[in-house]
């Protein structure tokens, strides 16, 4: 079988560990592009294999490891087209038939990443300052609070109770327009593309905004950064930025 990392351009060896622990690497061309692979057993990684170490971390994460360097090699060298861990082909020629029908579209995705890196901004609320600011935001939540203010005791601890209520049902939205006033800002800083993925796509983990930006931007993603942390401090917003990545999150929206 044939484990494939990337499709890339251009024949090279990666300096990297396979994921079988050696150092074989094979380049298969077909349809103008190149996909970077490693031969592997069969009886090692057919779907059974895979399924049986399925509950395996050690197996998984040692195999998500290698891959990954040795995608991340890659990309230092040329524009990538990185693969999902685990992309397994039966044979060269079932590799190779899959390159010449998919060809002209991994051309055109190459020609948009050549130069580029991806690079996640994760947008991270911190609960009771994220709540306090939610009373300035948020036009319904400033009239309750102001009846607050002149109401007499009993009526301000219902109105209370009920401006918590509001601020929970009123969170999600807020929370979704911060993320969509931040990227605005990182298209209009860095006119690059943006993948914006709210909580609800993350299974409930922060937003975030990928971008896809030139090798050479770095220090201007920083300057955007560390704006963002300032316009957003009073309100217990955070960006935090990871990468640089291969474009993973770039692939699917690239090729409709």
């Amino acid at each position: 079988m044939l484990y494939v990392y990337a499709i890339t351009r251009d024949a090279i060896t990666p300096r990297a560990e396979a994921v079988d622990q050696s150092n074989r690497f094979v380049a298969v061309k077909g349809g103008g592009v190149v996909a970077i692979a490693t031969p592997v057993k069969a009886n090692e990684f057919s779907q059974d294999a895979i399924d049986s170490h399925a509950g395996n971390l050690d197996w998984v994460g040692a195999i998500g490891y290698r891959h990954q360097g040795v995608v991340a090699e890659l990309m230092r060298d040329t524009a990538i087209i990185p693969l999902r861990a685990f992309s397994l082909f039966s044979s060269e020629e079932a590799l190779q038939k899959y390159l010449g029908e998919n060809g002209e579209s991994f051309k055109r995705m190459l020609q948009r990443f050549d130069g580029k890196q991806e690079w996640t901004l994760r947008i991270e609320f911190e609960p009771q300052r994220w709540s306090d600011s939610l009373t300035s935001r948020v036009d319904s939540l400033r009239s309750l609070a102001a009846e607050i203010e002149t109401a007499a005791a009993g009526k301000a601890f219902l109105l209370r109770k009920k401006l918590d209520e509001a601020k929970k049902s009123a969170s999600k939205e807020a929370e979704q327009q911060v993320v969509s006033e931040i990227e605005r800002t990182v298209l209009d800083k860095l006119g690059c593309d943006t993948i914006a993925e709210s909580r609800q796509q993350r299974a409930g983990a922060f937003p975030q905004i990928n971008v896809l930006l030139n090798r050479d931007e770095e220090s201007r993603l920083q300057d955007v950064q560390n704006a963002l942390n300032d316009q957003y401090a009073d309100a217990g917003v955070t960006v935090a930025v990871t990468g640089p990545w291969p474009p993973y999150s770039f692939v699917g929206a690239l090729n409709g």
